[in-house]
C-alpha cells in the first residue's frame, strides 16, 4: 500500500538540509528587519505610521516637543556604506527603537523642525509612509544628536 522513498545519496541529503536551513534563517532574518510601526513614550506605544506632515507634527508633540514649523525638508539618501559617524547616529536611533539598517541606499526625506521653547531643533527621517528616525540636536558648534524619546 505505502511506499518509502529512501534516498540512498547522502550528498542529496545534504544539500537538501542546507538549502531549507539557508531558506529558514533568510525568513527568519526577514521577519527581524521589519521596521516598527510604533515606539514608547513614557511606556506608552506612539505610532509611527504617516500620511502627511500633520502627523510628523503630531508625533513630535507626543514626545513632549511643542515645534514652530519645518524649516527644512530635503530628500537624501541613507549611505549604504557607513562611517562611525552614522553608525553612532544608528546606535542613538536603535535606542530609542529605530534602526536604519533596512533602509541604506535608500532615499527617505529629512525634516527639521524648530523648537518653540529653545534654540534646539528636532530631525525627523521618514519614508512616504513612516517615521524611521528622529533626534533632538542644536545649532551649537560641535554639538551632537540627543535621543528624542
Amino acid at each position: 500500500m505505502f511506499h518509502s522513498v529512501r534516498i540512498k545519496n547522502w550528498k542529496l541529503t545534504l544539500f537538501s538540509l542546507a538549502c531549507f536551513l539557508l531558506f529558514l534563517a533568510v525568513c527568519i532574518l526577514m521577519l527581524r528587519a521589519a521596521p516598527p510601526d510604533s515606539v514608547e513614550v513614557e511606556d506608552e506605544p506612539v505610532g509611527l505610521k504617516i500620511s502627511s506632515d500633520e502627523d510628523i507634527e503630531a508625533f513630535i508633540a507626543r514626545c513632549g516637543y511643542a515645534v514652530e514649523g519645518c524649516v527644512s525638508d530635503e530628500g537624501i539618501t541613507v549611505p549604504k556604506t557607513w562611517n562611525e559617524t552614522y553608525t553612532a547616529y544608528n546606535d542613538l536611533q536603535k535606542q530609542q527603537g529605530f534602526d536604519l539598517r533596512a533602509y541604506k541606499g535608500k532615499p527617505v526625506r529629512k525634516l527639521v523642525y524648530a523648537l518653540s521653547d529653545s534654540e534646539d531643533y528636532v530631525t525627523v527621517l521618514a519614508t512616504a509612509d513612516r517615521i524611521i528616525a528622529a533626534d533632538r540636536s542644536s545649532m551649537r558648534q560641535g554639538a551632537q544628536p540627543a535621543p528624542l524619546l
